[in-house]
C-alpha cells in the first residue's frame, strides 16, 4: 500500500510539473505569470495577472483576465509549440459581464495568425475563428444550430467551465465539459504554433487548469 501511494504521489508530482500543465498555484500573485507573453494590448500587462480564488478548481490561484472595450489581452504560453495536440482550460466569466467573450487560442504563429475557439455568456453562443494577417473568419462547424458557423449553447457566467480543444491535422473538435459539441476541419495553418488565452469586449475571466498536451 505505501509502495502505491508513493508511486501516486510521484504521478501527480509529474503532471503537475509537466511542461503545459499550468494551475497557477505556484505562482506569485498580482503580477503577470511566468512563462506566458501578453501580446494585445502592448502595455505593462495590466490587464493580466495572477489571484488567490477560493472557489478555483485547483483550490488556489487563478490567472485573471480583464478586457476594456477594443482592448483584447491575448495571453500566450510560450514553452510548448506543437501542430497536433490536445487543449483544454477551465473558465469562468464574471457574473457582473454584460458582453464580452473569454476564449482559447491554438496554433498561434503571432498576433495576426491563430486559430480562436470564443464562449459568449451573454449571447449564449460559442464560435470558432480563423484569424489570417489579422482578419477574423468564422469557421464553418459540423452540428451548429444558430447557424453554419456558430453553436447556440449556454455558457453560464459565474459558474467554471471546462473547455477542450482537440487538433490534428486540418481537423478540430470541439468540448464542454465532457460533451463533443462539434467538430470541423480547415486547412488555414498547417505550420507548428503556440496555446493561448483571450479575452474581449468588456468582462473579466478567470482560468484554471491550463492544460497544452503536444501530440506533433
Amino acid at each position: 500500500m505505501a509502495v502505491e501511494i508513493h508511486t501516486a504521489l510521484l504521478l501527480a508530482g509529474f503532471l503537475a510539473a509537466a511542461p503545459g500543465n499550468v494551475d497557477f498555484d505556484s505562482l506569485q500573485c498580482g503580477i503577470p505569470p511566468k512563462h506566458w507573453t501578453l501580446v494585445t494590448p502592448a502595455d505593462s500587462g495590466q490587464h493580466l495577472r495572477v489571484r488567490f480564488d477560493a472557489s478555483a478548481p485547483s483550490r488556489g490561484n487563478v490567472l485573471e483576465s480583464s478586457a476594456r472595450g477594443s482592448e483584447a489581452p491575448l495571453a500566450v504560453f510560450d514553452p510548448v509549440v506543437c501542430h497536433d495536440g490536445d487543449l483544454s482550460v477551465k473558465f469562468r466569466i464574471d457574473s457582473r459581464a454584460s458582453s464580452g467573450t473569454a476564449g482559447i487560442v491554438w496554433r498561434y504563429q503571432n498576433p495576426g495568425n491563430y486559430y480562436l475557439l470564443d464562449f459568449s455568456s451573454s449571447r449564449s453562443m460559442i464560435t470558432m475563428y480563423r484569424i489570417r494577417d489579422g482578419v477574423r473568419q468564422e469557421l464553418r462547424i459540423r452540428g451548429a444550430r444558430g447557424g453554419p458557423s456558430t453553436l447556440r449553447h449556454e455558457v453560464k457566467s459565474g459558474e467554471w467551465h471546462l473547455a477542450r480543444v482537440n487538433f490534428r491535422g486540418n481537423r478540430i473538435q470541439v468540448y464542454l465539459g465532457n460533451r463533443r459539441l462539434f467538430e470541423a476541419e480547415d486547412t488555414g495553418f498547417t505550420g507548428t504554433g503556440k496555446a493561448g488565452l483571450v479575452t474581449s469586449g468588456s468582462l473579466v475571466a478567470t482560468f484554471d487548469d491550463f492544460r497544452i498536451d503536444k501530440k506533433s
